[in-house]
Protein backbone atom coordinates (compact mmCIF):
# COMPACT_ATOMS: atom_id res chain seq x y z
CA UNK A 1 0.00 0.00 0.00
CA UNK A 2 1.46 3.65 -1.31
CA UNK A 3 2.10 6.08 1.56
CA UNK A 4 -0.18 8.63 0.05
CA UNK A 5 -3.13 5.92 0.33
CA UNK A 6 -2.15 5.37 3.92
CA UNK A 7 -2.87 9.27 4.60
CA UNK A 8 -6.15 8.93 3.18
CA UNK A 9 -7.21 5.67 5.08
CA UNK A 10 -6.13 8.26 8.17
CA UNK A 11 -7.83 11.11 7.10
CA UNK A 12 -11.21 8.56 6.31
CA UNK A 13 -10.62 7.10 9.99
CA UNK A 14 -10.29 10.45 11.34
CA UNK A 15 -13.49 11.73 10.40
CA UNK A 16 -15.34 8.22 10.90
CA UNK A 17 -14.39 8.35 14.64
CA UNK A 18 -15.05 12.37 14.31
CA UNK A 19 -18.76 11.67 12.77
CA UNK A 20 -19.63 9.38 15.61
CA UNK A 21 -18.09 11.10 18.58
CA UNK A 22 -19.75 13.85 17.24
CA UNK A 23 -22.92 12.40 17.22
CA UNK A 24 -22.64 11.03 20.45
CA UNK A 25 -21.21 14.44 21.87
CA UNK A 26 -24.47 15.97 20.18
CA UNK A 27 -26.67 13.81 22.19
CA UNK A 28 -24.61 14.54 25.36
CA UNK A 29 -25.12 18.05 24.72
CA UNK A 30 -28.49 17.92 24.19
CA UNK A 31 -29.11 16.03 27.50
CA UNK A 32 -27.66 18.28 29.37
CA UNK A 33 -28.98 21.16 28.15
CA UNK A 34 -32.12 19.09 29.44
CA UNK A 35 -30.71 18.45 32.83
CA UNK A 36 -30.19 22.22 32.96
CA UNK A 37 -33.43 23.45 31.99
CA UNK A 38 -34.41 21.24 34.34
CA UNK A 39 -32.70 22.15 37.49
CA UNK A 40 -33.52 25.52 37.62
CA UNK A 41 -35.72 26.19 40.41
CA UNK A 42 -39.28 25.19 38.86
CA UNK A 43 -40.55 22.57 40.59
CA UNK A 44 -40.69 19.22 38.83
CA UNK A 45 -44.48 18.09 40.25
CA UNK A 46 -45.44 16.47 36.73
CA UNK A 47 -42.32 14.31 37.28
CA UNK A 48 -43.33 13.19 40.81
CA UNK A 49 -47.29 13.51 40.26
CA UNK A 50 -46.61 10.70 37.20
CA UNK A 51 -43.95 8.39 39.15
CA UNK A 52 -45.92 8.68 42.47
CA UNK A 53 -49.05 7.57 40.31
CA UNK A 54 -47.51 4.81 38.85
CA UNK A 55 -45.95 3.63 41.83
CA UNK A 56 -49.33 3.93 43.63
CA UNK A 57 -50.81 1.81 41.07
CA UNK A 58 -48.62 -0.99 41.18
CA UNK A 59 -48.62 -1.31 44.84
CA UNK A 60 -52.39 -0.24 45.67
CA UNK A 61 -51.24 2.62 48.01
CA UNK A 62 -53.45 4.18 50.47
CA UNK A 63 -53.73 8.02 50.64
CA UNK A 64 -51.78 8.26 53.66
CA UNK A 65 -49.02 5.93 51.96
CA UNK A 66 -49.35 8.46 48.66
CA UNK A 67 -48.45 11.25 50.63
CA UNK A 68 -45.52 9.66 52.30
CA UNK A 69 -44.06 8.49 49.28
CA UNK A 70 -44.70 11.87 47.81
CA UNK A 71 -42.65 13.49 50.58
CA UNK A 72 -40.08 11.10 50.24
CA UNK A 73 -39.05 12.03 46.75
CA UNK A 74 -39.76 15.68 47.06
CA UNK A 75 -36.89 15.35 49.80
CA UNK A 76 -34.52 14.27 47.68
CA UNK A 77 -35.57 15.80 44.15
CA UNK A 78 -32.03 18.45 44.78
CA UNK A 79 -29.73 15.45 45.14
CA UNK A 80 -31.52 13.51 42.25
CA UNK A 81 -31.22 16.61 39.60
CA UNK A 82 -27.54 16.78 40.89
CA UNK A 83 -26.39 13.97 40.72
CA UNK A 84 -28.46 13.41 36.58
CA UNK A 85 -26.76 16.90 35.95
CA UNK A 86 -23.22 15.53 37.35
CA UNK A 87 -23.81 12.39 35.16
CA UNK A 88 -24.74 14.05 32.07
CA UNK A 89 -21.15 16.34 32.34
CA UNK A 90 -19.34 13.57 32.79
CA UNK A 91 -20.53 11.83 29.58
CA UNK A 92 -19.59 14.77 27.71
CA UNK A 93 -15.74 15.06 29.62
CA UNK A 94 -15.65 11.19 28.64
CA UNK A 95 -15.69 11.61 25.12
CA UNK A 96 -13.85 14.70 24.73
CA UNK A 97 -11.10 12.62 26.62
CA UNK A 98 -11.30 10.35 24.39
CA UNK A 99 -11.62 12.37 21.55
CA UNK A 100 -8.10 14.18 22.60
CA UNK A 101 -6.59 10.39 23.13
CA UNK A 102 -7.79 9.36 19.33
CA UNK A 103 -6.26 12.45 17.73
CA UNK A 104 -3.11 12.49 20.04
CA UNK A 105 -2.29 9.05 18.66
CA UNK A 106 -2.97 9.96 14.81
CA UNK A 107 -0.33 13.45 15.25
CA UNK A 108 2.16 10.67 15.83
CA UNK A 109 2.13 9.03 12.76
CA UNK A 110 2.00 12.05 10.84
CA UNK A 111 4.79 14.52 9.15
CA UNK A 112 4.80 18.21 10.32
CA UNK A 113 3.16 19.39 7.52
CA UNK A 114 0.30 16.58 7.99
CA UNK A 115 0.26 17.89 11.63
CA UNK A 116 -0.55 21.43 10.45
CA UNK A 117 -3.08 20.05 8.18
CA UNK A 118 -4.64 17.74 10.47
CA UNK A 119 -4.95 20.13 13.15
CA UNK A 120 -7.03 22.52 10.58
CA UNK A 121 -8.91 19.07 10.37
CA UNK A 122 -9.83 18.63 13.77
CA UNK A 123 -10.63 22.82 14.29
CA UNK A 124 -13.40 22.29 11.40
CA UNK A 125 -14.51 18.92 12.83
CA UNK A 126 -14.76 20.46 16.44
CA UNK A 127 -17.03 23.37 14.98
CA UNK A 128 -19.01 20.89 13.33
CA UNK A 129 -19.18 18.65 16.49
CA UNK A 130 -18.60 20.88 19.87
CA UNK A 131 -17.94 19.31 22.83
CA UNK A 132 -19.77 20.78 25.78
CA UNK A 133 -22.26 23.49 23.98
CA UNK A 134 -22.23 26.28 22.39
CA UNK A 135 -18.99 27.69 24.13
CA UNK A 136 -15.93 26.70 25.58
CA UNK A 137 -15.90 24.47 28.74
CA UNK A 138 -15.73 25.61 31.60
CA UNK A 139 -14.91 23.72 34.66
CA UNK A 140 -15.36 24.79 38.39
CA UNK A 141 -12.29 26.22 39.61
CA UNK A 142 -11.28 27.82 35.78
Amino acid sequence: MSPKLKVYGVVLGIFVLGAGAGGAAGYAVASKRLAEALSDERPAQGDARRAVAAISRELDLSREQRQKVRDIMERHRGENRELMRAMVEKCGDDLQGLRKRVDAEIKQVLDPEQQKRFDELTARRGKLFPLGGAGPRRHKGD
